[in-house]
């Protein structure tokens, strides 16, 4: 079945830099409209030249609380309410349990699971979104197994599928999907961040776990663009894990 995106609405976080970016650009090259939301407008100069019409930016640092909703309300004003969102900013933290404090806590839950719950609070009210429109959550592998060293990183993961389940089930009545994909280690900017911090012999391990390797953008973008799509109208409440067989040793 075809996928058509042509003249719809779309709220993607992360849209700066790996799986958000890819994502973007594919939904825009379909005709979509997208509402963007990243950290460094810099990185994004072929995005906001390239769709002046289609393309609309918010620079926001996710990690910080912020007011999104009168941007939201000006967007819908000049677009229409939205057909679906896609929460790809995600923050990635290796750091010792006795090494956190409130404020280190506060910022990974908030990257991660307060602003993507801010997020589909706000657009599942029925004055923001369309009724069949589509959410979904990037979360993680971790966010169903443990990992030393990534607490609050497997936390915030794990909550944001609590998100999704209960979510999935208020939203049913107006025919709303609510989904998660969990990848597993998947080779973007905030990837090469961590190898480039530890040693060869660690990120060998980290790439060994993965029995089909770590993943590329292009591997993660098409299931994406299956739950986006009216393909999907009969998938809701679901982690959809793609971890090039991770969780299955």
């Amino acid at each position: 079945m075809e996928m058509d995106f042509k003249n719809k609405n779309y709220l993607i976080t992360g849209v700066t830099s790996g799986i958000g970016n890819a994502l973007t650009k594919n939904l825009l090259n379909s005709g979509a409209i997208v509402f963007g939301i990243g950290r460094d407008a810099a990185k994004i100069d072929d995005l906001l030249t390239g769709y002046p019409r289609q393309f609309v930016f918010l620079e926001a640092d996710l990690s910080k609380e912020i007011d999104i909703e009168k941007n939201i309300l000006d967007f819908i004003d000049n677009s229409g309410k939205f057909d679906g969102v896609v929460n790809c900013a995600g923050k990635e933290e290796t750091l010792p349990i006795t090494m956190y404090n409130q404020q280190k806590l506060k910022d990974i839950f908030n990257v991660n699971f307060n602003s993507p719950f801010e997020i589909i609070r706000i657009l599942s009210k029925k004055k923001f979104s369309n009724n069949g429109a589509s959410f979904i959550l990037l979360a993680s592998v971790m966010g169903g197994l443990g990992q030393p060293g990534k607490t609050a990183y497997c936390a915030s993961k794990s909550a944001l599928l609590g998100l999704v389940r209960a979510a999935a089930l208020e939203l049913a009545s107006r025919s709303i999907r609510v989904n998660a994909i969990s990848p597993g280690v998947v080779d973007t900017p905030m990837t090469q961040n961590l190898f480039n911090q530890i040693s060869e012999g660690k990120k060998e391990n980290i790439i060994a776990m993965h029995p089909l390797g770590i993943g590329k953008i292009e591997d993660i973008i098409p299931l994406i663009l299956f739950l986006l799509s009216e393909n999907s109208r009969w998938v809701t409440g679901q982690d959809m894990v793609i971890d090039g067989g991770y969780s299955i040793q």
